[in-house]
């Protein structure tokens, strides 16, 4: 099967799942079809009857990334959904600004519970975009925070706090700006993160250095150190994993690797 032919076939399945009613629809016994009709979907994505019947059938009418993200928001599609859907018509699924990610009450649930580990997410150009109690304990108030100050990329290299924490501070931001550098075709019409990269590049000649080495590097797993300053030495170890609902983001878990950081950990939660 061709990618034309699968890419309607598909479509054609996602409208049939979805009920009239949910879009204010009439629904009655005369419906012929399951679901949305053709010429339901097409109104409520802004295309042409014409064009989207074309599409179901399999035709090579390459569709535009706007006409994708409403069709995906019309069939209510999940994040691995609309990928399937972007890749079957060979275009790049883009990636959401930060200010559009929603935290679900499921994952914010999740990065509770992991209490006392640290638990937080970001998302492609390295923003916190959520965190638990443990992370605001260790790392700071991201809450207190403004935009530019939740980057980790920017806190990196402008941060006394965030200097003094890290054990191995020129390890930690070279990683980053690796891993900013290694998602960097995703955002380069970003300028939020553009003004970050252009005022670090100019102002710190180690981001300079780094950046312009255009290393790329990733590491899901790995083990640091931290010096608090309430509660001393946190020996912890992290694991990153990405979310599959919203493109680019990543959550990470960070636990103590002994009996004595644990404890630490506890100590803080009911500072």
């Amino acid at each position: 099967m061709t990618k034309s032919k699968e890419l309607g076939l598909f479509l054609k399945k996602k409208r049939a799942t979805l009920s009239p009613n949910q879009f204010g629809l009439e629904s009655n016994k005369r419906r012929r079809v399951e679901g949305l009709k053709r010429e339901e979907v097409a109104d409520l994505a802004g295309v042409s009857i014409d064009w989207y019947v074309r599409i179901e059938q399999g035709q090579n009418v390459n569709p535009s990334i706007d006409v994708l993200n409403s069709l995906s928001r019309v069939l209510q599609l999940n994040n691995e959904e609309k990928r399937y859907l972007f890749n079957l018509s060979d275009k790049k699924l883009q990636l959401e600004d930060s200010d559009n990610i929603t935290i679900s009450k499921t994952l914010q649930k999740f990065l509770d519970a992991q209490s006392p580990n640290i638990a937080y997410v970001t998302d492609s150009s390295w923003n916190m975009i959520a965190w638990n109690k443990a992370a605001l304990k260790v790392y700071g108030n991201y809450e207190e925070m403004n935009e530019k100050e939740r980057n980790t990329i920017w806190r990196a290299f402008n941060d006394d706090y965030l200097k003094k924490l890290l054990d191995n501070w020129e390890g930690h931001s070279k990683l980053r700006v690796e891993q900013l550098r290694a998602n960097y075709s995703y955002y380069e019409n970003d300028n939020k993160i553009k003004e970050i990269i252009n005022e670090l590049d100019k102002k710190n000649p180690l981001f300079h250095k780094w950046w312009n080495e255009q290393e790329i590097m990733g590491t899901p797993e790995g083990q640091k150190l931290l010096h608090h300053p309430v509660v001393g030495n946190l020996y912890v170890s992290y694991i990153s994993f990405k979310s599959t609902e919203a493109e680019g983001v990543n959550i990470t878990i960070q636990m103590p690797v002994d009996d004595h950081t644990k404890n630490k950990l506890q100590q803080l939660m009911l500072v």
